[in-house]
């Protein structure tokens, strides 16, 4: 991942693939997409049987911050 000063900026960038334009978001935004149990709890006993569900919690979450095109679902 890469930070940038602005959408601009990121745009300008020489490897910059317009596939990866619903990336794009504010710096809290990663912070809070990243702040989950899918992230926080990698350290749990259970981690790896509760997978799905840390999974599905990160979906939600980038949902609210208007994030559910084709970029970010599995598959």
């Amino acid at each position: 991942m890469n930070l940038f000063r602005s959408e601009e900026h990121v745009k300008s960038w020489s490897l910059y693939d317009s596939v990866s334009t619903e990336s794009i978001m504010s710096l809290s935004n990663w912070a809070t997409a990243f702040s989950g149990p899918l992230h926080r709890n990698r350290l749990q006993p259970d981690y790896l049987s509760r997978l799905n569900e840390y999974a599905s919690e990160l979906i939600l979450s980038l949902k609210k911050l208007g994030k559910s095109g084709p970029f970010w679902t599995p598959g």
